[in-house]
């Protein structure tokens, strides 16, 4: 079996691609370096696993018939940037609260995988930003999405739930708790600097499920 290396993997895409458009363009040039460094390596984007058709997962990575999925987030604040030739206009995504909740149903998606399909191997959550407020602790102790932060050092465990006086629009389709099996230690890293603005730093947090 041939030794999957996401540190490494990610080391190669930053050197090949500072900003991206979109989740969409991280996705796929993250899914060409990976095959670029694993030649024997079969890809699939948006796949639907035969036991449950109506998930996706973001990258699945076939090595010696073993799962590999991979969930991504790409979380921006709005800015232009101009590199080279090219000019990126960033979304500014906000839903600080629901992003994380989405990054945290993330890891339980992985957890299922590994659960119920035997060809599973390891998977990995990566999460990808120009906020780093998701970096910081909430500014409010008792915010209503406490659980659900992914502020560097934190260790994300367990049954995760919105606070009580949460109200029915802000969790919208995002009523259910997040239960995670697992220990996940978040842990942010330096993606890239583009610029000395409030938005021109790119960190990563990166999880593995195994």
């Amino acid at each position: 079996m041939t030794e999957f290396d996401i540190n490494l993997v990610m080391g190669k895409l930053k050197s090949k691609r500072e900003i991206f458009v979109s989740e969409a363009d991280f996705q796929l040039e993250l899914a060409w370096v990976i095959k670029e460094q694993y030649k024997d390596a079969m890809i699939r984007l948006e796949y639907r696993p035969y036991f449950n058709p109506s998930m996706h997962i973001d990258i699945l990575v076939i090595i010696n018939d073993c799962w590999i999925p991979i969930e991504l987030k790409y979380k921006t604040k709005g800015c232009t940037n101009k590199m080279g030739s090219e000019v990126f206009v960033l979304k500014n995504h906000g839903a600080k609260d629901i992003n994380c909740y989405l990054y945290l149903k993330d890891l339980q998606r992985v957890e299922s995988i590994k659960d119920t399909a035997p060809e599973f191997l390891e998977g990995y959550t990566i999460f990808l930003t120009n906020d780093l407020t998701y970096t910081k602790k909430p500014v409010k102790s008792e915010c209503i999405y406490k659980e659900f932060s992914i502020e560097d050092g934190i260790i994300k465990q367990g049954t995760l739930d919105w606070s009580e006086n949460t109200g029915d629009g802000t969790k919208k389709n995002c009523e259910e708790p997040i239960v995670l099996k697992g220990n996940y230690p978040i842990k942010w890293q330096e993606y890239c600097v583009v610029d000395d603005s409030n938005t021109g730093r790119f960190v990563y947090a990166v999880n593995k499920i195994e």
